[in-house]
């Protein structure tokens, strides 16, 4: 039993006896350093301003009429119009709606312009709005939609932007 009660206490012994195990007296690396971005101005809505309603071509019920907009960009960086949905109305009455792509780039606090075509008829219009593009007067009108705007930077989001805009235009042959 001693020998029993020798090896034991060796066995304590040299398991008490065992050092922790070695730590590097190096320190830690200092955490990443990220270099602050300098601050981006969000996206700044353009400015649009109806230039003219043209006649294009006029029929007995349809006329064809061309809608020219300058659009105003405020903005540090181009943008590009995606999308461009509207509803134009003339005299308070619905004209047409309908979606417009691939707008022209406008340069950064600069002014590009932009025109669609549209086809009006006049069967459920007032016997006033004819007499009033056939004379070649001022229409009054209001343009209701939105528009996608972009930048092509990968930091400076786009954004869609809410537009209702009306005003008189004169109707030009």
């Amino acid at each position: 039993m001693r020998k029993f009660l020798a090896l034991l206490a060796v066995f304590f012994l040299l398991t008490a006896c065992k050092s922790p195990p070695h730590q590097s007296a190096e320190e830690p690396p200092p955490p990443e350093t990220i270099a602050a971005e300098p601050d981006i101005e969000p996206v700044q809505a353009p400015q649009f301003t109806i230039t003219s309603i043209t006649i294009v071509q006029a029929d007995l019920i349809n006329t064809r009429l061309k809608l020219s907009l300058k659009i105003d960009n405020p903005n540090a960086v181009p943008i590009t119009l995606s999308s461009f949905r509207y509803e134009f109305y003339g005299n308070d009455r619905f004209w047409t709606s309908g979606t417009e792509k691939n707008l022209p780039v406008i340069p950064a606090q600069s002014s590009s312009e932009a025109s669609f075509e549209f086809e009006m008829n006049f069967i459920n219009m007032k016997r006033q709005l004819l007499d009033d593009i056939i004379a070649l007067r001022q229409v009054r009108y209001r343009i209701v939609g939105d528009v996608d705007v972009e930048t092509g930077v990968p930091r400076i989001p786009g954004l869609r932007i809410n537009f209702d805009y009306s005003g008189n235009s004169t109707v030009i042959k």
